[in-house]
């Protein structure tokens, strides 16, 4: 267990900065691309804290419950069973960028979805998936509270 979960963090430490890498590289070739999510601004700019509050939880813990369950839970072992592990993760993650509906994120929700579906199959359990998910938009959010003041 200890081993599984030294390893599971590894990944989460070499995946989550990877993800910010390529959103910084995009930002960086293309400009701003676009694409945040209008809630997110209306919150941002309400300055409500518990409105901040609600947006955490669903951040860092619904919507990575629900994603993950989905993508990974649900999709990610059909796939594999049809296709193998390699193209699952691939499709699984292709699939998870285009649900945030954000073709300016896409890139880097491709990466972290990649990351997502290796992490699942490496460990065979949806538990760290669900924690990295989590930590991400946690980080994310964090980021944005700071630029925003």
């Amino acid at each position: 267990m200890a081993s599984a979960l030294r390893r599971a963090l590894l990944q989460v430490l070499l995946v989550l900065p990877l993800v910010a890498l390529v959103g910084w590289l995009l930002e960086r070739l293309v400009g701003d691309p676009g694409g945040s999510n209008p809630l997110l601004e209306l919150v941002l700019n309400s300055a409500n804290p518990l409105a901040l509050l609600c947006f955490a939880i669903t951040a860092m813990v619904l919507a990575p419950l629900f994603e993950e369950t989905l993508f990974r839970g649900v999709l990610l072992p059909v796939l594999a069973q049809r296709w193998g592990g390699l193209a699952a993760v691939v499709v699984s993650a292709l699939l998870f960028g285009i649900a945030h509906l954000s073709l300016g994120e896409l890139p880097p929700l491709f990466v972290l979805g990649l990351g997502l579906g290796w992490l699942r199959l490496q460990s065979g359990r949806l538990g760290p998936s669900v924690l990295m998910h989590s930590l991400w938009n946690g980080l994310t959010f964090a980021n944005l509270l700071l630029l925003a003041g």
